[in-house]
C-alpha cells in the first residue's frame, strides 16, 4: 500500500530528532503572572512584515523536508511589527549587530534601524515576541532592550529552559543556531520584570493571542492577530516558506516532526484563510504586498 506523505512525515520522526522532546500542546498562563482579558470587542490590528537580511540561496530541500535537492531557493531573514491602539508589538528580534558581522550575513541591517522606518521607537514598542531562541529572532537582544525601554518581552518557558538550561542545546545539531549574547541578554532580563515566560496558549490583549507551536524547535511560539481581514497569524519559522502549510511539509531543521504537523493542523484550523499564514523566511512577504517603507510591507 502506497504511504501518504503525512504518515511518512510522522513515521520517519525519530531520525529527525523526535526523542529531544515531546510535542504537548497545552494551554496554560505564564509563570510571571496571568495575561488579563479585557471585555468588549476586538480591535483590529496592522500586520508588517520588516525584512533586515538577505536575500541568502540554499536549496529547495532546507526549506521543503527532502523535496529540491537540485533546484535554488532564495529566503529573507524578517521581524514582524502589529500596530492599532497607539502601540506598536514586535514579534521577534532579528539578528544581533555582533553575529551578523561574523558571520558576514548578505544583506544585513539592524533590525532597530528598519523597525524605525516604521515609526517604532522607545516610546511605542511596547511588547516583544520572541517566537523561539534561534539567532536570527532572539539575537537582537543584543539591542532591543536599552532601544525599547518600555517593552515587556514574551517567550515559552519550555523553549526559555531547553536553550538556557539543557546541556543538549549545546550539541552539534542546536549550537549553531545559539547566540551566546542574545541568551545572555535574555537571561538578564529574566532577572527583571522585563521577561514573562509563558507555558502555552495566552490571549496577550483583546485582538491578540499567543499560540504555543512547537516542531521547528521546542517551544515556539506564533501570533494569532485580529485585522480587518480576519484572523492572521504571524507564524515566525512554524514554516520557513508558505508553501509548508499547503503542502503540509515542513523544513530540515526539525526538532520534532509529529509536533510539527500538529502545530501546521492547530494554525490552520485557527488562521480565517491559508493565505493569512505568514511564514518565517519567504520572499513573498517582501515582493507580493504593498511596501510602506524600504525592506518593509504591510501584509495585513
Amino acid at each position: 500500500m502506497e504511504t501518504s506523505r503525512r504518515e511518512f512525515l510522522i513515521g520517519g520522526a525519530a531520525l529527525a530528532g523526535a526523542a529531544v522532546v515531546g510535542s504537548a500542546i497545552a494551554p496554560a498562563v505564564g509563570h510571571k503572572g496571568s495575561i488579563a482579558e479585557a471585555a468588549g470587542p476586538e480591535p483590529t490590528y496592522e500586520i508588517y512584515a520588516l525584512k533586515y537580511a538577505g536575500p541568502l540561496t540554499s536549496k529547495l530541500a532546507m526549506l521543503l523536508w527532502m523535496e529540491g535537492w537540485d533546484k535554488d531557493i532564495e529566503r529573507n531573514y524578517y521581524i514582524w511589527a502589529i500596530k492599532g491602539g497607539g502601540e506598536t508589538i514586535v514579534v521577534d528580534a532579528g539578528c544581533g549587530v555582533t553575529l551578523a558581522g561574523q558571520r558576514k550575513i548578505k544583506g544585513f541591517e539592524n533590525p532597530v534601524e528598519v523597525l524605525a522606518r516604521l515609526g517604532a521607537d522607545k516610546n511605542n514598542v511596547t511588547k516583544v515576541i520572541i517566537t523561539h531562541i534561534h539567532f536570527d529572532h532572539v539575537g537582537g537582544l543584543e539591542m532591543f532592550p536599552e532601544a525599547f525601554p518600555k517593552a515587556q518581552f514574551y517567550v515559552q518557558k519550555k523553549e526559555y529552559d531547553f536553550w538556557m538550561k539543557n546541556p543538549i542545546s549545546k550539541k552539534p545539531p542546536f549550537a549553531k543556531l545559539r547566540d551566546e549574547i542574545a541568551n545572555k541578554a535574555l537571561e538578564e532580563l529574566d532577572r527583571t520584570k522585563r521577561l514573562h515566560q509563558l507555558s502555552g496558549d495566552v490571549k496577550l490583549m483583546p485582538g491578540i493571542e499567543i499560540l504555543v507551536a512547537p516542531g521547528h524547535t521546542i517551544g515556539l511560539q506564533t501570533v494569532a492577530v485580529n485585522t480587518a481581514k480576519g484572523t492572521a497569524i504571524v507564524a515566525s519559522d512554524c514554516a520557513h516558506i508558505h508553501r509548508s502549510f499547503v503542502d503540509d511539509n515542513p523544513s530540515c531543521l526539525i526538532t520534532d516532526m509529529v509536533a510539527w504537523l500538529e502545530s501546521f493542523d492547530k494554525l490552520r484550523a485557527k488562521a480565517s484563510s491559508i493565505d493569512l499564514i505568514f511564514p518565517g523566511h519567504d520572499v513573498m512577504m517582501l515582493n507580493n504586498y504593498p511596501k510602506v517603507a524600504e525592506n518593509v510591507t504591510r501584509l495585513a
